[in-house]
């Protein structure tokens, strides 16, 4: 008798997790979503008894890594940490595409959240929104900011910001974020749409300036900070997500039985704790609720990305 994939699936749900998962980070060990990957993968190993083995699959924006599991068997023993890079972003770049957002996954759970912050180095004569787009109009051009690549989600932020505003800013993409603070720091760069875990040492150095937050509402450990939409640019969003996903076709009781665990270990005070810490905020979203917001973010940044005309470096 022959059985399909998906029936297969299906039939081994219930001894599932009987072997070691690999966990796929489509980026480099330290940055944010690998962080977050660690924690939950750290999490399960706990529960289950079973390794978590953290694959860091660098390479093409998070393609790499991506692809990888789009491609691997739908049986829950390789999972994606995803973000909105690698989910809403990356794909549009590319004219041919190794994989699809919504088609070859099985959305699992949302993780985590991490707005991105407005920053300006210490010495710029703004310390508002609205004295930062002043700045900016009077000075076309001339206010560099630093992002972590060609359509990454730091050189969106501020590519949507100045649509919205009507300045012109001047983008220098990098490999990572850690040299571009390095030159924000320094004076090189002006501004950054930055992560708050990135900045927030050096705003609380004095060396750097944080004007607004760019998540829909204030964020909870920085009530003080306003968001960019309160701030006059309304309708601003600017948020980082990270999420897990399953290849597509992976058993319903499977994906059903990995949210059950990963919301579990998100509603954990230690785990939060080591969210905020890293200026991460704790999520959650059902499978459904999950794949609702990747095809949201689908739609709203792949038109952003044709109408800057992107293209992947």
């Amino acid at each position: 008798m022959i059985f399909s994939t998906f029936a297969v699936a299906q039939m081994n749900a219930a001894g599932y997790p009987d072997k070691a998962i690999r966990l796929v980070v489509p980026f480099a060990a330290g940055g944010a979503l690998d962080v977050v990957g660690r924690i939950v993968g750290q999490k399960l190993t706990e529960r289950w008894g079973k390794q978590i083995i953290i694959d860091n699959r660098l390479g093409a924006a998070g393609n790499i890594g991506a692809e990888f599991v789009a491609k691997a068997a739908p049986d829950g023993y390789t999972l994606l940490m995803s973000s909105v890079t690698t989910q809403a972003i990356s794909m549009s770049l590319l004219a041919k595409p190794p994989y699809d957002f919504v088609r070859d996954y099985a959305p699992v759970s949302l993780v985590a959240s991490a707005p991105l912050a407005l920053v300006v180095h210490a010495a710029l004569p703004a310390k508002s929104v609205r004295e930062f787009i002043a700045l900016a109009k009077a000075h076309p051009g001339e206010l560099n900011y630093f992002s972590s690549g060609t359509g990454s989600g730091t050189h969106l932020a501020a590519a949507i910001f100045d649509q919205m505003t009507g300045v012109r800013t001047t983008h220098v993409p990098y490999k990572g974020g850690a040299q571009g603070v390095t030159d924000l720091l320094s004076g090189q760069m002006q501004f950054a749409f930055s992560t708050i875990g990135l900045a927030q040492p050096h705003v609380e150095s004095g060396r750097l300036r944080m004007l607004a937050i760019g998540s829909r509402q204030r964020y909870t450990r920085l009530p003080q900070v306003p968001t960019v939409a309160e701030s006059g640019v309304t309708g601003y969003e600017a948020e980082q997500w990270y999420g897990v996903v399953a290849p597509a076709a992976t058993a319903p009781a499977i994906v059903a039985k990995l949210h059950a665990e990963v919301k579990a270990i998100v509603a954990q005070s230690e785990v939060q704790e080591r969210f905020y810490s890293q200026g991460i905020a704790p999520a959650n979203a059902t499978p459904e609720e999950f794949a609702g917001i990747i095809r949201a973010n689908v739609a709203k940044y792949s038109q952003v990305i044709k109408t800057l005309g992107l293209k992947a470096e």
